[in-house]
């Protein structure tokens, strides 16, 4: 463990960082991780991948001038990894730039204030999943896999994917801060096909957190995949949707993923440093609903986007973006904040110590208000009910998304009435914030997945309750066509 070393690990990283500053460095920081994973994969009811495997190593930050240099490293030595090498490259990078840029014309990095703390966190699960034999795990997702494909002969396809980890971390910096984690995470995703002559449908479902193998076996994984595959059956029955602009209410799990995509990314203060956001002139304005709040809160215990501390070692933190519908925050890391002169959001997130941590979100919330489900249907006289999301694409420069729906229903004179399939909504960002005109009282986990940026990829998840928005253009892609609409970031 670490945590065992922890003495002698410590003086040495402070050694390394001692060294870097005395040679010139502003700032530096350091990430180590010691990850063990493992990754079952079964398609179609052959056992695709089923490994076991640990990943060890350090990234490196160093602040010289006004250049970043960044170095990583998991090769092993005598005397374990590379740390005072690693500093060596990031601060020979960060110089080399310095003296390549023309630093006098940009704009001087700027760190916002930070504490400096000391911690160690342990996250004890119930059941820890390096506890549960590879031959447990293996049995459980064969008969995940045998409850799906048994559900119904229409049932042609069933893949399901299992991850498991767990991670040793080391953070410290040349601000004093010197922090210790250790922290499990489990992942299962059922993904099923159904098939009747050429018509195909699809269903999915998914469970992670950060925690123990006990999340996993309270969602029951066969439960799950028949609930998968029962949602691929439904849709062979639906029908396509009315062409349109119409009122939709979106449930949470819709509702969860677009404000993750339309809003949450643009919010992302790199993006609006570099010019792509929509919300770039907005801060302090109504940009929604008045009944709108949406937070991004990696502080959920049991979440799959939960975290104790950032990657530049702040304490996580709850960070409200839309206010009653005033942006009242972008998503920042140290730098961005400074940039602002705001406050850092504890949003600096990489997706493991070869990577620069960037500006990313962990669980978007959107708080509930005060409308039921019937309320918020019953004066649509033509509408759309959307549910789910399996795919589509944002533009977060121009403020424009287009998202296909998982399964819908068509709304008549406040009730439910046809199912449909190959649902897809459009429209602008903003015009739709303006939109929502309702918002549920019941607040739920919505999707659960990884969020890609950068090559990065990173847990997240949605809270949401139902939305209703008044105007929003619906369409009825082809089957072909919606599977081969690409994701958005959110998988």
């Amino acid at each position: 463990m670490i945590h065992d070393m922890s003495i002698t690990m410590r003086e040495e990283i402070s050694g390394a960082i001692d060294f870097v500053v005395s040679r010139g460095a502003r700032y530096a920081d350091i990430r180590m991780e010691k990850g063990y994973a493992t990754v079952i994969e079964v398609q179609d009811g052959v056992f695709r991948e089923m490994s076991y495997g640990i990943d060890h190593g350090v990234g490196v930050r160093v602040l010289y001038g006004n250049s970043w240099g960044f170095a990583s490293s998991n090769e092993s030595s005598k005397s374990g990894l590379r740390l005072s090498e690693t500093f060596e490259d990031a601060l020979r990078i960060a110089r080399a730039l310095a003296l390549s840029s023309h630093e006098s014309e940009s704009e001087p990095i700027k760190l916002a204030e930070a504490p400096s703390i000391t911690d160690y966190f342990r996250l004890n699960p119930k059941i820890n999943p390096a506890d549960v034999s590879i031959e447990e795990k293996k049995r459980m997702i064969k008969d995940a896999y045998r409850a799906a494909k048994e559900y119904s002969p229409l049932i042609k396809s069933v893949s399901i994917s299992y991850l498991d980890g767990y991670e040793e971390r080391v953070y410290a910096n040349s601000d004093g801060s010197y922090i210790e984690e250790v922290a499990p995470a489990v992942f299962m995703r059922v993904y099923t096909v159904a098939k009747r002559g050429n018509i195909l449908q699809e269903g999915r479902e998914s469970i992670g957190a950060v925690g123990g193998f006990e999340v996993i076996k309270a969602e029951n994984p066969e439960v799950m995949s028949v609930k998968a595959a029962d949602k691929a059956l439904r849709l062979l029955d639906a029908e396509l949707p009315p062409a349109g602009m119409f009122y939709v209410i979106m449930d949470p799990k819709l509702t969860g993923v677009f404000m993750h995509e339309a809003l949450g990314h643009a919010a992302e203060a790199d993006h609006v440093l570099c010019g792509e956001s929509i919300l770039s002139d907005k801060l302090g304005e109504e940009i929604a609903y008045q009944g709108l709040t949406v937070a991004d809160d990696p502080t959920i215990e049991n979440s799959h986007g939960y975290y104790r501390y950032d990657d530049e070692g702040l304490r996580a933190r709850r960070t409200e973006v839309i206010k009653e519908g005033i942006l009242v925050s972008f998503l920042h890391t140290r730098e961005t904040a400074g940039r602002f002169n705001a406050e850092p959001t504890s949003n600096a997130r990489a997706a493991n110590y070869s990577e620069l941590p960037l500006v990313r979100m962990s669980n978007t919330v959107i708080e509930p208000g005060d409308s039921d489900f019937e309320e918020m249907r019953e004066d649509i006289s033509y509408g759309i009910y959307a549910k789910g999301m399996r795919g589509g694409q944002v533009d977060t420069v121009r403020g424009e998304f287009q998202f296909s729906a998982e399964e819908a229903f068509l709304i008549e004179k406040g009730e439910l009435t046809k199912r449909l399939k190959n649902v897809s909504l459009s429209g602008r960002t903003l015009d739709i914030l303006k939109s929502i005109d309702a918002v549920g009282k019941k607040k739920v986990r919505g999707s659960i997945g990884f969020c890609g940026k950068a090559g990065q990829e990173v847990p997240v998840s949605e809270y949401a309750p139902h939305i209703r928005v008044k105007k929003i253009l619906v369409g009825g892609a082809t089957a072909t066509a919606a599977a081969a609409m690409p994701s958005p970031s959110h998988k």
